[in-house]
């Protein structure tokens, strides 16, 4: 007997939170990418450099620069010097946007919600166990 996949189950969870998201951020005036970049730039914290962004949204910095200059011109995103390196600028999100995310996070939290309806305590806890395991042998491979 073969060994269940796991990827393809990952990857459609994914695309189906995606699908049950993206019209509620809709809603907020926030398109998946939008999303994704704030979200990102919130959990990179002190460290949000452009690079570093790009880095974790897995694209290049020069990718990444049309959509920041959108942003900044929407007055979502801040691009502020670094004072650790001047030549290093950190993206930095503005009241508006801090807002924003809060409101996006409350929209992630009732996914889950959705997500694990029906589930015990216990299934969930061994699932993200195991799903932590997975992204730990994961990111081992990784250099």
């Amino acid at each position: 007997m073969s060994r269940p996949l796991l990827g393809p189950r990952i990857a459609s969870v994914y695309e189906l939170q995606a699908e049950w998201l993206e019209p509620r951020l809709n809603e907020l005036g926030v398109s998946w990418s939008s999303f994704q970049l704030l979200s990102t730039v919130a959990s990179a914290g002190d460290e949000a450099s452009q690079i570093e962004v790009a880095r974790r949204l897995g694209v290049t910095a020069a990718t990444l620069s049309e959509s920041v200059q959108s942003h900044v011109e929407r007055g979502l995103l801040r691009q502020v010097p670094s004072e650790k390196d001047k030549r290093v600028r950190l993206l930095v999100l503005t009241p508006t946007s801090t807002r924003l995310v809060q409101e996006i996070r409350n929209l992630v939290i009732e996914s889950e919600q959705v997500m694990v309806k029906g589930l015990q305590f216990s299934e969930t806890s061994n699932a993200a166990s195991i799903l932590d395991r997975v992204l730990s042998n994961l990111r081992s491979t990784q250099g």
